[in-house]
């Protein structure tokens, strides 16, 4: 808090100070080139370093009571212009950059800060409608006909009539219970009003934190510039404004008062992580693993390194931290860089440990459970807000919320069908469009998700196809770059080793817990602390942007032309298809990024194979061959030759009897090679479909024969 002595006393006297920064920055060309554009163009902007070096006090004392400060650099722009039209009124004085000390975390504010100029950063969760604002309406009395001017609260949505007809602006001096005050919109004064409210930056909240949020009021040129989703910098006077109820009796006032800050300027976060910052001796102890060929494997240990195993998902979900490369094309069309992984594995194998850890060692992670989130909370959602003064505003979800980051979504299958929909457009576009109330809006869903599901039974059984055992939609399912499956299996040597990492970590906590060190107790840490690597992911995110070398589209072409050959047989599935081949690309880039490299190499693709075979090996394989449909459509190519084949056999059993029953039927399915419990699933999944209905007691007929 700045605490510097008030020097500057007389608005003179700062209008001096102004005019002379004005002259040492040379800001009269921009005034008048200001002008000559009003209204489209109105703001002048002056960065707080600038200020600084021409006039320490000024700047000093700008942060300390910036209303008058301000009010007086206003008049001094108005000295600059030659000549005085409609827009020497106009014209507005912003201040940008302030300084470490200005700044707030929406939670820290407190009394000692009002009507200080302050910059506030956070994400914008609601944004109303840009609508006019009066701030200086003009009444007729009713008595003298004398027009009076009336000076609006613009913190206020309380709109103020005359008390009296004002003899100092030529009224008559009658009060207002004795006259009538007629309104006079054409000749009142407007402005452009917009309310937002920003929250508290996601990844900067620990231990469950509930987010905070503040009201801005934007007006003029600020309004209309950012949706929910955004980040910025919000920087102005923060104001209090009274709460007030209404009663039988009339208004209540309360004691409580709301904050609310008067926007000056408005600046976006456009560079990615930029609220993450990098010591220069933190940026020399990363610099150190540029080359090093063994960075992604410490990397590969430091995730969650108290939880054993699972080596083959730990390495996809870190490249999915670093992420691919985004692109635009010529014609407009966004081609994605975020990596979506989805695990879905038996009861205890630390899927939810998992997922925590990487909500909070991921620079911008968002942790959330899919049986409390609905398709309002993860898209966004259209609400009818006091906030708004009763109109309906946009209010942004979670997937809106971790834009540029990571979204991690926790028991995914139990979400209801109708809300795990409005997941498709975010996972495959990386936007939120929304048609609610009146509002037609697209937003930014730029993130990465990471869920986590259990098997539809509970535990994975050998004898179903992977899709059967997942409830989730395969329209869902296909837009998952890697899924990997994770079995509980016992296995006496396996079981051994993981039951003692675990007692030894119960061991070190114990330890810990009593203050003792021993030299038989574990550390349990990986080679990178949480901290240092989530500031090694977003200096890589931000500063490198790989391309492709060569030898690695060689490699990743050659593969995907041998993959996909498996299918040119006519009676063979489909092994793959482009969208394995895109989610390649973005596996490379991501490991070019994690070697902080601007190159992706031939080891980087390779490294993108082993997880793409892997993870195809586990989900995506029928009878011994690759079979994309099982994660497309829910069917397995030989599951549809079978139901072809038991179609068939239904319509030759109706011709000749009319109807069938369900015993002719697997008889007769037998015969052609389909077991008995296999055509009883399929006829019940045709059942349920409502392409077989019963006549009468087990005799079925065919409804479209």
């Amino acid at each position: 808090m700045v605490t510097s002595p008030r020097v500057l006393t007389s608005s003179g006297e700062l209008a001096g100070r102004w005019a002379a920064v004005f002259e040492e920055a040379g800001v009269r060309p921009r005034v008048l080139e200001l002008s000559n554009r009003f209204p489209e163009e109105r703001s002048l902007e002056i960065p707080f370093s600038a200020l600084e070096s021409a006039d320490t006090a000024l700047a000093d004392e700008i942060l300390v009571r910036p209303e008058e400060v301000l009010d007086s650099g206003a008049r001094a722009m108005r000295e600059l212009l030659p000549v005085r039209g409609p827009e020497a009124q106009g014209l507005r004085l912003r201040v940008t950059g302030l300084p470490a000390t200005a700044h707030r975390v929406i939670r820290e504010i407190r009394e000692g800060d009002l009507n200080r100029f302050l910059a506030i950063e956070g994400i914008v969760r609601k944004a109303t409608e840009v609508r006019p604002q009066i701030r200086d309406a003009v009444f007729s009395c009713a008595a003298c006909r004398a027009e009076v001017h009336e000076l609006q609260d613009e913190t206020s949505p309380i709109f103020r009539e005359p008390i009296e007809c004002y003899t100092a602006q030529g009224g008559c001096g009658k009060p207002a219970s004795r006259t009538r005050f007629r309104l006079l919109p054409e000749k009142s004064v407007y402005v452009d009003s917009q309310r937002i409210e920003i929250q508290e930056n996601p990844e900067s909240l620990r231990g469950g934190a509930h987010p905070q949020g503040l009201s801005i009021l934007l007006t003029e040129d600020l309004t209309g510039r950012v949706i929910p989703g955004n980040r910025v910098v919000a920087v102005g006077i923060l104001k209090s404004l009274q709460r007030a109820t209404a009663s039988r009796t009339g208004v209540v006032r309360s004691t409580t008062f709301d904050l609310i800050l008067l926007g000056n300027s408005l600046e976006s976060e456009q560079r990615e992580y930029a609220e993450i910052e990098v010591s220069e001796e933190e940026l020399r102890e990363i610099l150190l693993w540029q080359g090093d060929p063994t960075v992604i494997d410490k990397i590969v240990l430091s995730l969650a390194p108290t939880i054993k195993g699972m080596e083959e998902e730990k390495e996809a979900i870190a490249l999915q931290l670093f992420g691919g490369v985004e692109k635009r094309q010529p014609d407009g069309i966004r081609i994605r860089g975020d990596i979506h992984i989805l695990l879905v594995g038996d009861p205890g194998t630390a899927k939810t440990q998992l997922l925590r850890y990487i909500a909070d060692v991921a620079p911008r992670g968002i942790y959330t459970s899919g049986k409390g989130a609905t398709a309002a909370g993860l898209t966004a959602a259209a609400v009818k807000d006091d906030f708004a003064g009763g109109r309906w505003v946009l209010e942004a979800g979670l997937m809106v919320l971790a834009d540029g980051g990571v979204a991690v979504i926790d028991e995914l299958d139990k979400m209801t069908p109708e809300d795990s929909s409005a997941m498709h457009e975010v996972l495959e576009s990386g936007t939120c469009s929304i048609s609610k109330a009146g509002i037609t809006a697209t937003l930014n869903a730029r993130c990465t998700v990471l869920a986590a599901a259990n098997p539809r039974f509970g535990r994975f059984t050998p004898d179903r196809s992977f899709a059967e055992q997942v409830n989730l939609p395969p329209t869902l399912l296909s837009r998952f770059d890697v899924i990997y499956s994770i079995f509980d299996r016992p296995d006496r040597q396996k079981d051994r080793l993981l039951a003692n990492r675990i007692l030894e970590s119960h061991r070190a906590g114990e330890v810990r817990e009593v203050g003792a060190e021993t030299s038989e107790s574990p550390s349990g840490g990986g080679p990178f602390p949480p901290e240092f690597l989530r500031k090694y992911i977003a200096y890589a995110r931000r500063t490198f942007r790989p391309v492709l070398s060569p030898e690695a589209l060689a490699s990743l072409e050659d593969y995907y032309v041998q993959v996909r050959k498996q299918g040119e047989d006519p009676n063979a599935p489909v092994p793959i298809t482009a969208r394995q081949l895109e989610a390649l690309v973005r596996l490379s880039e991501a490991s070019a990024k994690a070697r902080l490299s601007s190159v992706v190499t031939m080891e980087d693709a390779q490294r993108a194979i082993k997880i793409v075979t892997s993870f195809l090996a586990r989900v995506a394989t029928t009878e011994g061959r690759l079979d994309i449909d099982t994660l497309a459509t829910g069917v397995t190519h030989s599951q549809r030759e079978r139901l072809d084949l038991l179609l068939d056999l239904m319509r030759r059993l109706q011709t000749d009897k009319g109807t069938f029953s369900l015993e002719e039927l697997k008889a007769e399915a037998e015969k052609i090679g389909i077991p008995p419990a296999r055509a009883d699933a399929l006829f019940y999944s045709l059942r349920n479909q409502g392409e077989v209905v019963e006549s009468r007691p087990n005799h079925w007929q065919l409804v479209r024969f």
